[in-house]
């Protein structure tokens, strides 16, 4: 573990709640990204049952930082239980992208259609 990504990924989830980063859906499914406003940088964010993934690419798209972690990985880290920073990581890769999905989906925007739809008829 690169021990500058749980860094990122809280300085992330910090600029996220702040409303200072705006997140869109990414290159597979469940991943969800943000563009420095240069373009020069890429943040990338994913989770899904088999893994949770953290990257940084460039403007030419070559990973510059990446982190996967898998449950199994994770598993063998709590045995040990002389990794909490992985484990920290992998718990706030999950809340990052639990934070940038709603973003990035306009999930508040979309259910508040729904209310309003629902109290009309």
């Amino acid at each position: 573990m690169d021990e500058r990504s749980l860094g990122f990924v809280n300085q992330l989830i910090e600029k996220t709640e702040q409303g200072k980063l705006q997140w869109s859906t990414g290159f597979e499914d469940g991943q969800f990204k943000t563009i420095v406003p240069e373009g020069d940088l890429v943040f990338v964010v994913q989770s899904n049952p088999e893994m949770r993934k953290f990257m940084i690419l460039d403007n030419y798209q070559d990973v510059i930082l990446e982190e996967e972690i898998s449950p199994s990985v994770l598993q063998n880290v709590q045995i040990q239980a002389n990794q909490p920073k992985l484990i920290m990581l992998y718990n706030n890769i999950g809340q990052l992208q639990n934070l940038v999905r709603a973003s990035a989906l306009k999930v508040n925007e979309k259910l508040e259609k729904a209310e309003k739809f629902l109290s009309a008829i």
